[in-house]
Parts: C-alpha cells; sequence; structure tokens
C-alpha cells in the first residue's frame, strides 16, 4: 500500500510542477514576442502551440515521475 501512495505521490507532484515549468516557460516566450514587430501576438502563438505543450507535458511528467517514483522505491525499500 505505501508503494502504491509513494507512485500516486510522485507523478502527482512531478505533473504539478512539469505544468509550472511548461507554463512559466510558454508566458516567457509570449512575453518576448510582444518586443517583436513581426511575431505573432501572445494569444495566437499560445493557441498554436497548445497542443506541443500538452504533449510535453504528457512525456516529461511520464520520464521524470518514472525517476522520482523509482528513487522513492528505493528510498522505501531501504528503509524497510
Amino acid at each position: 500500500m505505501i508503494y502504491l501512495f509513494l507512485a500516486l505521490l510522485s507523478y502527482t507532484c512531478t505533473y504539478y510542477l512539469v505544468g509550472l515549468l511548461i507554463q512559466g516557460q510558454l508566458a516567457d516566450v509570449a512575453e518576448g514576442l510582444r518586443h517583436r514587430p513581426d511575431a505573432p501576438t501572445p494569444g495566437e502563438y499560445l493557441r498554436a502551440v497548445k497542443a506541443q505543450a500538452r504533449r510535453a507535458h504528457r512525456q516529461y511528467t511520464l520520464m521524470a515521475g518514472s525517476a522520482l517514483t523509482l528513487l522513492a522505491f528505493l528510498v522505501a525499500s531501504w528503509f524497510s
């Protein structure tokens, strides 16, 4: 039961942190577009990259979440 809890906690934390990082990067890029006259508006840019951002969010969450879960399992088994 503890391993299930650790896995859920690891993936949940990773999902939240990866989402914050991706949204922060997208906001920085969109803000940088305001200073370029030949660039699309920030809203157009964010609509254009929404699908790629969701896909990256899932992929990075699975990758980092799996690594964090493995690390949590190793620590839990070491303490047991």
